[in-house]
């Protein structure tokens, strides 16, 4: 039998997803930033020393599509837009997912 504990962190993880929030902030954060001041850098290469990387700047390219400079998005990275496209996919296939599961939920009811 389940404890009190188990209960309720199940019924949280049916409303919560990490992935979701985590996507969320993201976009949050790439909106949020100027993309034409250099900022710390996740990139293992960059770490390196390394100074070409397939991925870098994709970041900036979103961050710059998200300011609304196609142009400047394309110049960063080609894959920009398409990336912005999966991210935000993604978000929406998993509130589908999370409202579709708890058919009661207000954005089930708003969507559908």
């Amino acid at each position: 039998m389940q404890s009190a504990k188990i209960k309720k962190m199940n019924k949280i993880k049916e409303y919560l997803s990490f992935e979701l929030f985590f996507w969320i902030i993201v976009l949050i954060y790439l909106a949020s930033i100027n993309p034409n001041v250099s900022h710390f850098s996740f990139c293992l290469f960059k770490q390196l020393g390394i100074s070409w990387c397939p991925g870098c700047g994709i970041g900036r390219s979103i961050s710059h599509l998200l300011h609304g400079d196609i142009i400047k998005s394309i110049n960063n990275h080609i894959f920009g837009t398409f990336a912005l496209l999966i991210i935000v996919y993604r978000i929406l296939q998993l509130i589908i997912k999370k409202s579709s599961l708890n058919k009661k939920s207000i954005l089930w009811k708003i969507c559908f």
